[in-house]
């Protein structure tokens, strides 16, 4: 075999594309641009790229990498979630949801409007609210991985918007950091986990026994259909259902004397690899259209998807701040964590403390979960 055959072969070689992908995506998410960088989204965009030059690969890369990364994250905020639930409930409960039913208002706008296919309006929308589980949901219910086009184009701006947003706002009201900080410690919650991780048998240090388990209860529970009428049903499927069982078995805890908690550092490990096989796929199948999806549509997405973003942030501060009085801090914290947008509270934190965190991580998952059920539910009502 010669050089040129060599390299034809590596051409289809498709376990060797999935990680170069990886690898090239990681690379361009550390780029910044104005201060803000892509992070794992990066895989998107070089996946985007590879689509459009023909390459392809199996669909069960992105399956399992969106049932890893909702399990994951599931398994990392279930501790906390309940439990945070029980103290200013209505106050995080509406500022997430204030967020997601404004977008799920506005998508339905766009695809009226526009006459836009539903698919690519709610990839708009989980672009614009920085939402990866959002599009895993779409693209998992309508089986378009165009939805693809309109998070790449909108992402990228909706992390930009939230992370200026946190910045500006502080010093547009002038305050003083550390009396905000001071009624921010008021709210904070204390945890009352007793450690009982001594007592418990570990099946294997890793936590991968835990993850496994997951995924196997989220696709039992995303298996269960529901009928909301004559002819349609919902269900979780395998990406809801994955994160409802993370919430869980996180909240459990244990069975018996077999421990179910895993390693935060396994499961932010499993949850960036998940997201990125996710991306990897789905960016290959997107680029087969992105450039006749964006000379179409490019100018009009990005203007929805700013829109979206602004209204939103700026509906899910108003309600935090103005509405329930929340601190400052605390405001902003909630909305980063109703926006899912990490990037956003990293910076937080850093003009602030960590007594941010959590607003954020209540909020997010009643965010997630909230905007993992809305492309269903916007597939119902425009059906």
């Amino acid at each position: 075999m010669n050089l040129m055959d060599t390299y034809l072969s590596s051409l289809n070689n498709q376990v060797m594309l999935v990680f170069l992908i990886l690898a090239l995506g990681f690379l361009v998410g550390r780029i910044k641009i104005a201060g803000v960088q892509l992070g794992v989204s990066g895989v998107l965009v070089v996946a985007l790229v590879a689509g459009h030059l023909g390459f392809t690969m199996p669909s069960v890369v992105g399956d399992v990498g969106i049932v890893l990364f909702l399990g994951c994250v599931g398994l990392v905020a279930g501790s906390s979630f309940f439990k945070n639930l029980k103290r200013n409930f209505l106050a995080f409960v509406c500022t997430s949801l204030g967020v997601v039913i404004l977008g799920g208002i506005m998508v339905v706008l766009t695809v009226k409007i526009t006459g836009m296919p539903t698919s690519l309006a709610l990839g708009i929308s989980s672009g614009a609210l920085t939402s990866t589980s959002s599009l895993g949901s779409t693209i998992e219910i309508t089986g378009d991985a165009i939805a693809s086009v309109g998070y790449g184009i909108t992402y990228i701006f909706g992390t930009l918007s939230i992370v200026l947003f946190v910045q500006i706002i502080p010093k547009l009201f002038k305050v003083d950091t550390s009396k905000e900080l001071e009624k921010l410690r008021e709210f904070n919650f204390e945890s009352n986990k007793k450690d009982t991780l001594n007592k418990l048998i570990l099946i294997d240090k890793t936590g991968i026994f835990v993850v496994c388990l997951t995924v196997v209860l989220g696709a039992l529970i995303g298996g269960i259909e529901l009928k909301l009428g004559p002819t349609s049903t919902f269900s979780l499927r395998n990406s809801g259902g994955a994160l409802i069982a993370g919430l869980l078995i996180s909240n459990a805890g244990h069975i018996g004397r077999i421990s179910l908690e895993a390693p935060v550092q396994t499961l932010k490990a499993l949850r960036d690899l998940g997201i990125s096989l996710f991306l990897a796929y789905n960016g290959l199948n997107a680029g087969h259209g992105f450039l006749e999806i964006l000379s179409k549509y490019g100018f009009v997405i990005f203007i929805i998807g700013a829109i979206m973003s602004v209204a939103t942030i700026t509906v899910a501060f108003i309600i935090s701040r103005y509405i329930f009085k929340l601190p400052l801090f605390a405001a902003l914290g909630a909305t980063t964590g109703a926006m899912t947008s990490a990037p956003s509270l990293n910076v937080l934190v850093s003009i602030s403390d960590d007594s941010v965190t959590p607003y954020y991580a209540v909020c997010q998952p009643i965010a997630t979960i909230a905007l993992i059920l809305l492309p269903e539910i916007v597939v119902y009502i425009l059906s």
